[in-house]
C-alpha cells in the first residue's frame, strides 16, 4: 500500500474521499429535516422557539451554513431526539460536515457547482455517464487529460497541474475496495478524435480497453452508423447512492457552470435517455472488439 506526501496511506485517502464534508453536510441537513418532520413542526415554529431568524433555520436545512454543537444539541432536544447513540451520531456528523474538502484548495479553478459534484461522485454506488466528444475524466490517462486541459480548456502549465491533481483524486476516490458500478456510453466521436501528439490517443484507447475488462465497469460505444440520436443534445452523468435517504442526482455541465439536480422527474427522464442510448450502442462485447480494432489500426506515425 503506497503512501502520499502527507503520510496518509492509499486506503486512508480513499476513505477521506468517500467522507467528503460536502456529502456529510447534505446528510446532516436531510437528517435535521427528517427530525423536524417527525416532530410535526414547521420551520417558523422552530425558529421562534429557538429564538433564531427563520432564514437561519432555512440555511441550516439547506446546508448553506454549518450549525454549532450547542445549537445542534438544543435543536435535537426541541425535536425530542433523546437517544444518546442517535444524538452522538448527529453530533459526529455535524463535526465531519465542518471539515475541509480536498477540493477546497482548487475552488478558484473549478466551475461553480463542480466541487459539490465531485464530492457526491466519490460517494456514489452507481455512476452512469454519457459523453459525446471526450473520454470521461474518470477514465482519462494523464497524457490525454493534459492535452485536453491545454488545447480545449486553455489552461496554463500551473493550472494544468492543479486540474490533473483533481482528476487523479477523482480516479483514486472510485478506485477502492468497494468501487461503484460505472456504466459509460460514449459516442464514436470521442474515440476517433486524436487528442495529443504521438501515442497519446493510442495509450488512452488502451486504458479504456483495460477499464472495460474490470467487472464493475461497462463501456459501450454508439457507432457513427447509428446516425442522429438523443445523446447528441449533450453530456450528462447520473449518480445513484446506496444510502436510501439520499436522492439520486443528475449532473449537467455548461460552458461556465455545473448544474446538479435532485429533481425526481428530471432524473427519471435522464435514466430513460441513458437506457435508450445503451440500446443504441454496441454491446459490451462488440464495444471491446471495436476498441481492439481502433488500437490495432492506430496510425504508426
Amino acid at each position: 500500500m503506497s503512501s502520499s506526501a502527507d503520510g496518509s496511506s492509499e486506503g486512508e485517502r480513499r476513505t477521506l474521499a468517500v467522507q467528503d464534508p460536502t456529502v456529510q453536510r447534505r446528510r446532516l441537513r436531510l437528517e435535521l429535516r427528517r427530525a423536524r418532520d417527525a416532530a410535526g413542526l414547521k420551520q417558523a415554529d422552530v425558529a421562534r422557539a429557538m429564538d433564531w431568524s427563520p432564514s437561519k433555520l432555512i440555511r441550516i436545512e439547506k446546508g448553506d451554513v454549518s450549525i454549532s454543537t450547542n445549537d445542534l444539541k438544543a435543536l435535537l432536544n426541541y425535536y425530542k431526539v433523546k437517544e444518546k447513540k442517535r444524538v452522538n451520531e448527529l453530533l459526529e456528523l455535524s463535526r465531519a460536515a465542518r471539515g475541509s474538502s480536498f477540493y477546497d484548495q482548487f475552488a478558484d479553478l473549478l466551475k461553480p457547482g463542480f466541487q459539490d459534484y465531485l464530492a457526491y461522485e466519490a460517494s456514489a454506488s452507481v455512476i452512469r455517464q454519457y459523453d459525446t466528444v471526450l473520454v470521461p475524466g474518470l477514465l482519462q490517462t494523464e497524457e490525454y487529460a493534459r492535452a485536453i486541459l491545454e488545447h480545449m480548456v486553455g489552461f496554463r502549465h500551473d493550472d494544468i497541474d492543479k486540474a490533473w491533481a483533481v482528476r487523479q483524486h477523482r480516479q483514486e476516490a472510485v478506485d477502492r475496495d468497494d468501487p461503484p458500478e460505472m456504466l459509460f456510453v460514449l459516442d464514436e466521436a470521442a474515440l476517433r478524435r486524436h487528442v495529443g501528439r504521438g501515442r497519446v490517443m493510442q495509450h488512452q484507447l488502451e486504458r479504456l480497453r483495460e477499464a472495460a475488462a474490470e467487472p464493475h465497469i461497462s463501456i459501450q460505444i454508439i457507432s457513427f452508423t447509428r446516425g442522429a440520436h438523443p445523446g447528441m443534445l449533450g453530456n450528462f452523468i447520473l449518480l445513484e447512492f446506496a444510502d436510501p435517504n439520499f436522492d439520486d442526482l443528475v449532473h449537467l455541465e455548461g460552458v461556465n457552470q455545473t448544474t446538479i439536480r435532485d429533481d425526481t422527474e428530471l432524473i427519471a427522464e435522464y435514466l430513460d435517455k441513458f437506457a435508450q442510448l445503451q440500446e443504441l450502442a454496441l454491446s459490451q462485447e462488440e464495444s471491446n472488439e471495436f476498441l481492439d480494432s481502433l488500437i490495432k489500426d492506430f496510425p504508426s506515425n
